[in-house]
């Protein structure tokens, strides 16, 4: 009896690096896997942002298209009313802010050659202080210099080319998504082959769909607010196209942390071309900085509240991979993908899950 136990063991012993050689195995044809994925994906970039930004968008407007069913209009009058409604919105929105968007630009070089002068003697002090350490040209070299603000707007401007192009992709997309909506969920909830995994396909669309929706609606109502008081706190400083600064701050708010700052840097440089050597050039910065934290720190909590709660380590991370994956407009969507990530994890860890 001893020595078939002892037989059986050696066996299982022998047996052992082959299974970790297989399981090394899998893991790397993952790990192969997703880097292909995003390789693609990357290479791709053109075509899968409208997809992906369609894809987002669309699972809103659909949403709404559902509940104007209640008031008796046809599912397919509601989708083209929706889809119709939210392309013009756009449109207009792009059309009536292309103009002062074009001012503010070519005031650029004024504002950065006014920030430059006034933080002269700045720079001065600063290389005085690295002289004395025998350091004054290294210093002076390591400071950033505001003479290219022109070169970097433009560069700047260029990676947005591509992304105006995109929606010639994203508005069809977008049309084409809501239209076939239902088939879709149908589709992927019947390709499961089992009751129990249909049932959780539906489970986690359902849950996508429900924080994706919470999470526009909440922040386009928040961010919008904090657009109008930017715009509010423009127009009484004086600043050039209140609408413009509103806009600019509603859709940069979308980018988290680097979009408060741009637009803090930038109602910065704004008053310090308009008031010069006086203190209120950092008022509406400051200002704005105020009401972005209130509605960061204690409206967003409140009204999203803690299940929606992501780590801000994780959202950082997922601006910077997004970022590089698709530029501006992948800073735009990386806490939506990394929100839908988050509610499919929650949905499929669910100890006893509650059919939608």
């Amino acid at each position: 009896m001893l020595d078939h136990t002892d037989k059986d063991s050696g066996a299982a012993t022998r047996d052992d690096p082959a299974e970790g050689l297989i399981r090394f195995t899998r893991y790397a044809t993952i790990g192969l896997f997703v880097i292909a994925v995003v390789a693609v994906m990357k290479l791709a970039s053109d075509v899968m942002v409208p997809i992906f930004a369609a894809v987002l968008v669309g699972s809103i407007l659909a949403q709404i298209a559902e509940r104007l069913t209640v008031f008796g209009l046809p599912q397919g009058v509601a989708n083209t009313l929706v889809v119709t409604c939210a392309i013009a919105i756009g449109l207009g929105l792009l059309g009536g802010l292309i103009e002062p968007f074009t001012s503010l630009v070519a005031r650029a070089p004024d504002m950065a050659r006014t920030v430059q002068d006034m933080s002269g003697p700045l720079i001065q002090r600063w290389s005085h202080f690295t002289s004395q350490f025998g350091n004054a040209s290294a210093g002076a070299a390591s400071l950033p210099g505001l003479g290219d603000a022109t070169s970097w707007i433009s560069a700047f401007l260029g990676r947005l080319t591509p992304a105006l192009e995109q929606m010639l992709v994203f508005f069809p997309c977008l049309a084409f998504f809501v239209a076939g909506r239902n088939a879709i969920r149908t589709q992927m909830v019947l390709a499961m082959p089992e009751r129990a995994s249909r049932l959780s396909t539906l489970r986690v669309i359902v849950a996508v769909e429900k924080a994706l929706s919470l999470y526009f609606l909440t922040t386009a109502i928040v961010y919008a607010s904090v657009g109008a008081v930017t715009g509010v706190i423009a127009a009484s400083f004086g600043l050039a196209n209140p609408l413009l600064w509103a806009a600019m701050t509603f859709a940069a708010a979308y980018i988290p942390y680097i979009g408060v700052a741009l637009i803090t840097l930038a109602l910065a440089a704004a008053g310090v071309l308009t008031y010069h050597q006086s203190l209120l050039a950092l008022a509406p910065a400051g200002l704005y900085l105020c009401v972005h934290l209130f509605s960061e720190t204690a409206v967003m909590p409140t009204l999203l509240g803690r299940r929606y709660e992501i780590n801000p380590f994780l959202i950082f991370l997922s601006i910077v991979f997004w970022s590089w994956m698709w530029g501006p407009v992948g800073a735009i969507l990386a806490v939506p993908l990394l929100l839908t990530v988050h509610a499919l994890i929650t949905a499929l860890s669910e100890t006893e899950p509650q059919l939608p």
